[in-house]
C-alpha cells in the first residue's frame, strides 16, 4: 500500500491523480488540463478535490505560475509510483492492437535521427497502425529530460547524456561518421589521410549554429584545424552545396547514404575514428504502457541497420 497520512492513494481515483501529476509537470490548469485531455472546469474541480484529499492546498498561486507545496512536493514521487501501480494492473493482460488505434504517438528527434529514422519508422508505423498518428517533433538532446517529464513528447531519440532519474534509456544505434563530397571531387583519387582531410574545406551541419564540434577538438590533438567555410543548419542543404563546389562534409553513414541514394555524391572513409551515437529516452511512468511499449519497440526496429 501507498499511504499519505492515512489515505491508500492507490484506491484514488487514477484521472484525479493523473490530474495531480500534470498540474506538478505543467504548474498551468490550463497546459494540465490539455495534457490529460479535460476541460479547464474539469481540470479546477479535480484540483478543488485533491486539496479536499489530501487536507492541503497543494499548490500557490505566484506570478510565474502554480508552485507546489512543500506537501505537493512530498506527495509527487509517491503519485507516480501509485500511477504506475494502477496502469500496470489494468493493463495486466490486456493486450494492445495497433491496427484498432486512433492515438497520436509522439516522439522528439534531434535532426540526425529523425533522418537515420524516418523511412523505416514511418512504414512500419503505417503498416502496422494505419488509423493512427505519427508526430515528430523537433528536439534538443538538452530538452529531453524536460520534455519527457512534462508529457510533450512520449520517446525522445537523440545524443542523450545526463537524464532525470525517472528517465529510462537505452542506445538505439551508434553510425559511424564518413566523409562526403562530389563526384569527381580531387581528393577522390587517394586514400583520404588525415592531413589531407583536414586541408579540406568544409562544410558543417549545426542546427544551433556552433562553429566547432567533436571533429575540431579531435584534429587538435593531432596538432591540426580545419576550415569551416561554409555553416548550415540541416542536411537538406548538403546536395546542392558540394554539387556546385569542392566543399566537403563529415555525416554518419546512414545519412550519407540517403544523401547519396539522389545525389551525384561519393563517400570516403574519415581518416580517424568517430560515431554518431543516438540513443532513445522515456519516462519510467510509460514503461508497463502497452502502447508506448509497442512504439518503442517500432523505433529499435527502425534503428537495425540492414547496410
Amino acid at each position: 500500500m501507498i499511504f499519505i497520512h492515512g489515505v491508500d492513494i492507490r484506491a484514488v481515483d487514477l484521472n484525479l491523480l493523473k490530474a495531480f501529476d500534470a498540474l506538478i509537470g505543467e504548474r498551468n490548469v490550463t497546459r494540465a488540463a490539455g495534457r490529460i485531455g479535460l476541460s479547464q472546469p474539469a481540470m479546477s474541480h479535480a484540483l478543488s478535490r485533491l486539496r479536499g484529499l489530501f487536507a492541503d492546498d497543494l499548490f500557490v498561486r505566484t506570478q510565474s505560475g502554480m508552485e507546489p507545496t512543500a506537501h505537493a512536493r512530498e506527495i509527487a514521487p509517491l503519485v507516480t509510483t501509485a500511477i504506475e501501480h494502477i496502469e500496470a494492473a489494468l493493463n495486466l493482460g490486456v493486450g494492445f492492437d495497433p491496427a484498432k488505434s486512433a492515438g497520436i504517438f509522439t516522439a522528439g528527434m534531434a535532426e540526425y535521427a529523425e533522418v537515420a529514422l524516418v523511412g523505416r519508422l514511418a512504414a512500419a508505423f503505417a503498416r502496422e497502425a494505419p488509423r493512427a498518428t505519427l508526430r515528430l517533433l523537433p528536439l534538443n538532446g538538452a530538452e529531453a529530460g524536460e520534455q519527457l517529464e512534462r508529457g510533450g513528447i512520449d520517446v525522445a531519440v537523440a545524443h542523450l547524456r545526463t537524464l532525470p532519474n525517472a528517465i529510462e534509456s537505452r542506445t538505439l544505434l551508434r553510425d559511424p561518421f564518413v566523409v562526403i563530397l562530389r563526384k569527381g571531387h580531387p581528393i577522390a583519387a587517394a586514400p583520404l589521410s588525415i592531413e589531407a582531410y583536414a586541408a579540406q574545406s568544409h562544410i558543417l551541419v549545426s542546427p544551433r549554429g556552433d562553429t566547432s564540434g567533436a571533429i575540431d577538438r579531435i584534429l587538435v590533438d593531432f596538432g591540426l584545424r580545419r576550415r569551416i567555410s561554409l555553416l548550415v543548419a540541416t542536411y537538406l542543404a548538403l546536395p546542392a552545396a558540394l554539387a556546385a563546389s569542392d566543399l566537403i562534409a563529415t555525416v554518419p553513414s546512414r545519412t550519407a547514404r540517403q544523401i547519396a541514394a539522389t545525389a551525384e555524391i561519393e563517400m570516403l572513409p574519415l581518416p580517424f575514428d568517430l560515431s554518431a551515437t543516438m540513443s532513445m529516452a522515456w519516462h519510467r511512468r510509460a514503461a508497463s504502457e502497452p502502447a508506448q511499449a509497442w512504439f518503442r519497440s517500432l523505433l529499435i526496429d527502425a534503428a537495425q541497420d540492414d547496410a
